[in-house]
């Protein structure tokens, strides 16, 4: 019965820090892509098509893009908090608490791009 327990405990150990949830801190710096490539592309078909379709554009594709970047944002915390445990376990990298900075706007993406990097550095996975 005791190793039951401990078979389980070490399971649930396992699929945890099995997550990827680099995933997180990746889709920040890609959500500000694409947010630029659609604000950039509203903006050079403006003077072309109707004010409808590019208030559309702006309004809609773009604030749902930064509605979902904002949750990506949030989400980091918890994201950064597991991956750090998860890199502290597989590699003899530490990351430091200064990337929970990453719940920041309009700093999440360099400070995103930053741990992705040094992740890639000591992981090699993202």
């Amino acid at each position: 019965m005791g190793t039951a327990i401990i078979k389980e405990e070490s399971s649930y150990n396992a699929t945890s820090q099995s997550r990827k949830w680099w995933l997180v801190i990746l889709a920040i710096p890609v959500l500000f892509a694409l947010w630029l490539v659609v604000t950039i592309f509203t903006m050079s078909i403006a003077r072309f098509v109707p004010l409808t379709v590019s208030a559309f554009l702006s309004t809609y594709l773009g604030g749902g893009i930064i509605l979902v970047s904002y949750a990506a944002a949030l989400l980091s915390m918890v994201a950064v908090y597991s991956d750090r445990q998860y890199v502290r376990n597989h590699s003899a990298w530490k990351p430091t608490i200064l990337y929970y900075l990453m719940v920041i706007p309009l700093l999440n993406v360099p400070v995103a791009c930053l741990y992705l990097f040094f992740r890639h550095r000591h992981i090699g996975i993202p």
